[in-house]
């Protein structure tokens, strides 16, 4: 058995000093002093262990997109970050709503060195609702056209018991094509997601997770019909006046500075479920045009530090950032062994020092070259990066071989 040592933590706040016992990929031990086997101790190093993170909103790219990003680079960039599970969308090219490209998708994920899931889109004949539903997806992902086009499939995805995670903005929104900052977001307002929530509700009752929303009345609607929500950090720290140019092009757009600020009371307040990063990389030419760029920020080596600094300025709370990172964004997805230490919990483990004060210099394993976090100031930083109890990231580097799961595996019908 392999055992970390050091002073333990997680969505219950500081555990208090003591060692995790992983074998075959999962915890089988916690106590205040290691037994056989192999020790890392980090006791006394002023370094927190705690559960991997997890980000449940990710554009991994592969199949045609791997010009983008491919599912190893992503996972690599994930892993450096402290992140052990992320779970990919399917508007890939080919999209992944057929057996086929969903099989495919899952193959080449096999291949991150993180744990995965994918979400499968909806397809447009509703019978194939229960074919996909035979695969070892985490749920469905309804886009803003799904919501017309495909209304058949979006309510067979609700009455499935499977989750189903709407990106909240009507169709409408989309129309226009090249925008301004500030008038996109004039033009995709918030009421399209108030209004996409209420279209989605109307079709049925059913597990529901609204990502990425960007408004306080997004919010609101879900929270009335007991759906969970995420926030990104885009949405959270950037607005119109501090983000401009296609790097900063992303849907739903940047909200004026009120709405980001609406965003962390709502936060505070206990109302956001998760954090998610919504990475979407792009090859440096599809950024290069400001008013036809393709939407999307690249986040996976940066984000929780950026984050981070929430803890670090006294305005969450530990617990909560373990929370809001690991263990909400698990409690989503339905996997109720991973974001938590305790005895069958997935051996995902993150030794980090909270107390580092360091600045992004820029990715180092995404394909995606145009972090708008480079030079950032970041709070806290990993130290060490477990997969099942492999080590996967240490001083500073991925460690190549390690192989993730698809935890969705373990719960196929």
């Amino acid at each position: 058995m392999d055992w970390i040592c050091g002073n333990l933590a997680d969505y219950r706040g500081l555990l208090g000093s003591g060692c995790i016992g992983v074998e075959d990929g999962f915890i089988r031990s916690v106590r205040k002093a290691p037994g056989r086997g192999r020790v890392r101790d980090y006791t006394g190093t002023g370094y927190i262990v705690s559960p991997g993170l997890i980000d449940i909103h990710v554009h991994l790219r592969g199949l045609e997109y791997s010009y983008k990003e491919t599912e190893e680079t992503g996972g690599r960039a994930a892993a450096a970050s402290g992140i052990t599970l992320v779970i990919d969308m399917p508007n890939t090219l080919p999209r992944a709503d057929n057996r086929e490209t969903v099989r495919a998708k899952l193959e080449a994920l096999s291949r991150a060195p993180v744990d995965h899931g994918l979400f499968a889109a909806i397809p447009r004949d509703p019978r194939r609702v229960e074919e996909l539903l035979s695969e070892a997806i985490a749920g469905f992902k309804v886009y803003p056209e799904d919501l017309y086009e495909r209304s058949g499939g979006v309510k067979g995805a609700l009455s499935s018991g499977s989750l189903v995670v709407l990106h909240p903005e009507l169709p409408e929104a989309g129309s226009a094509v090249a925008e301004d900052l500030v008038s996109r977001e004039a033009h995709r307002n918030c009421g399209f997601e108030a209004a996409a929530v209420e279209v989605l509700a109307g079709m049925g009752g059913g597990r529901v997770h609204v990502t990425h929303a960007s408004c306080r009345s997004t919010i609101i609607a879900a929270k009335k019909h007991g759906y969970t929500v995420d926030v990104t950090p885009h949405h959270l720290f950037y607005s119109t006046l501090t983000g401009a140019g296609c790097m900063y092009r992303v849907n739903p757009p940047l909200r004026p500075w009120h709405e980001p600020s609406w965003l962390v009371y709502m936060l505070l307040e206990g109302l956001v479920d998760a954090f998610a990063s919504d990475h979407a990389p792009h090859a440096l030419w599809e950024k290069s045009d400001p008013l036809y760029c393709s939407p999307g920020i690249p986040w996976l080596e940066s984000w929780p530090w950026l984050v981070y600094r929430l803890v670090s300025v006294g305005a969450l709370d530990l617990s909560e950032f373990l929370w809001l990172a690991s263990r909400g964004p698990a409690v989503v997805a339905g996997l109720e062994d991973y974001g938590v230490i305790r005895e069958g919990a997935r051996g995902n483990i993150l030794v980090y020092d909270p107390r580092a004060v360091w600045r992004f210099p820029g990715p180092a394993y995404s394909m995606a070259r145009h972090y708008p976090s480079t030079m950032a100031r970041m709070a806290g930083r990993p130290i060490e990066v477990l997969v099942g109890g492999e080590t996967v990231f240490i001083g500073g580097e991925v460690i190549e071989g390690v192989r993730g799961v698809n935890p969705f595996t373990w719960r196929r019908p």
